[in-house]
């Protein structure tokens, strides 16, 4: 997708420091957080929730663990724990402001250029993030180098579309009436590596898969608002396109909305609503293990 807009109206190039600050900014990482009525999105909560309890398992008790692409910081406080070290790392500096707690650290940088000593980390995570990176080979072969021994790489996935119809359908029909929302040439989507793509970019920087926890999440939508609040807590680009478009152009999106659901989600048992899914892989890396070279006999 292309990038929002900065303050004098032109476009900042996607995946950059300053794409980056101005989608925080319109929405203030609400993705995760709760917002005013107090609820936050299920479906992002729910993925929010298996993403930490893995994380939390891979890092022990008092690792050094790193976020990257952290944000506003959802899922460094869900890692923080006393005696726990948690990075939280970002191109943009912006969300990283609003994170103040004990134990977490914030770090701008980019992901190709951590700006860490080699070894430190024993859990590096990424949550819905590795697609956007310009180069993810060259970010994994830079996380790995930050690597403690023993240490892993924990890296959130979509499932195939079929089953992310939540993200999916509401990516399609803004995709129509906003032109900006097209990928230039090359660029990964979010349905565009899958584990074995995973394992292929990672291969290069000695890391290997090692486990993949599966994970899914159904979100009743009753609503137009209701889908948007779920859609914009995953897909923060595309949340922050539809923000900026016109009200005008926004009521009529609302008004098309539900046609569109019926044609693609369930309704809900009472009929009211509609049932829209998602899915993931939750994806461990770690680097390879050299065999021992035996000499042959003779």
């Amino acid at each position: 997708m292309t990038a929002a807009p900065t303050a004098d109206g032109a476009a900042a190039t996607y995946g950059s420091r300053t794409h980056w600050d101005g989608v925080h900014a319109l929405l203030e990482d609400r993705a995760l957080l709760e917002d005013r009525s107090g609820a936050r999105p299920q479906a992002a909560g729910a993925l929010l929730d298996h993403m930490a309890a893995v994380a939390d398992r891979l890092a022990g008790a008092d690792g050094v663990v790193m976020d990257l692409g952290a944000g506003q910081g959802a899922l460094v406080r869900a890692l923080a724990q006393p005696g726990r070290l948690v990075i939280a790392s970002d191109i943009a500096a912006g969300p990283l402001a609003a994170i103040r707690a004990p134990g977490i650290a914030g770090l701008v940088a980019d992901a190709a250029r951590p700006a860490l000593k080699p070894g430190v980390i024993d859990l590096i995570t990424c949550l819905r993030g590795l697609w956007t990176l310009p180069d993810p080979a060259g970010v994994l072969t830079a996380m790995a180098g930050l690597l403690a021994p023993g240490g892993h790489i924990l890296v959130q996935l979509w499932d195939r579309p079929a089953r992310c119809r939540l993200i999916g359908t509401g990516a399609a029909l803004l995709g129509k009436v906003l032109p900006g929302l097209t990928r230039p040439a090359g660029e990964a989507g979010p349905f565009d590596i899958d584990p074995d793509g995973l394992a292929a970019l990672a291969a290069p920087a000695g890391l290997e898969l090692v486990a993949i926890e599966d994970g899914a999440a159904t979100a009743g939508i009753g609503d137009a608002a209701g889908y948007w609040r779920e859609f914009d807590a995953l897909a923060e680009t595309a949340a922050a396109a539809r923000l900026r478009a016109p009200a005008a152009l926004q009521a009529r999106l609302d008004a098309a909305l539900p046609g569109v659901l019926d044609r693609v989600l369930p309704r809900d048992d009472a009929g009211a609503g509609w049932q829209a899914p998602i899915a993931w892989h939750l994806c461990t890396l770690a680097p390879r293990k050299v065999q021992d070279r035996i000499t042959p006999p003779g």
